[in-house]
């Protein structure tokens, strides 16, 4: 049994991190099931399934769809969200769409929220099990 033999391989687990780290600048759109923390730099598109951490290192600027986002570092852009928590040491510039949003002492939020209820939040998955294209989207209610 090697370190590569594809016994040992995980695949597709929600409790697998995806690692952005510190120093590394993505450009472009990232599509995910797992969780992510971000250390480094994106610019671009986010979507997952899962949570999303901009740790206290990490810059964002683009829009993210997630089931739950965490900003500890910079994000600006657009957030759509369950839940949106913004940590002592987070700075979020931009439109937030989420069910329930929490900013905490020292977090700084600067832009516009719309709170919807949780039967407006939909997460969409074009290829289910296969792992690409998951997004989480706000019903329009104009539209229904």
């Amino acid at each position: 049994m090697g370190l590569f033999d594809k016994s040992s391989r995980t695949t597709g687990q929600l409790g697998t991190t995806t690692l952005i780290a510190k120093g590394a600048v993505l450009t472009g759109e990232i599509a995910l099931t797992s969780n992510i923390q971000i250390d480094g730099k994106i610019t671009g598109t986010l979507r997952t399934d899962a949570h999303v951490t901009i740790s206290p290192t990490g810059h964002v600027n683009g829009s993210i769809f997630a089931d739950k986002a965490f900003i500890n570092g910079c994000f600006e852009g657009e957030i759509f969200a369950s839940s949106v928590e913004i940590l002592n040491s987070g700075n979020l510039k931009g439109d937030v769409t989420c069910t329930d949003l929490t900013i905490q002492k020292g977090g700084l939020f600067l832009g516009t929220s719309k709170t919807v209820s949780s039967e407006d939040v939909v997460t969409l998955s074009s290829n289910k099990g296969k792992g690409n294209n998951a997004t989480t989207v706000v019903k329009d209610k104009a539209a229904v």
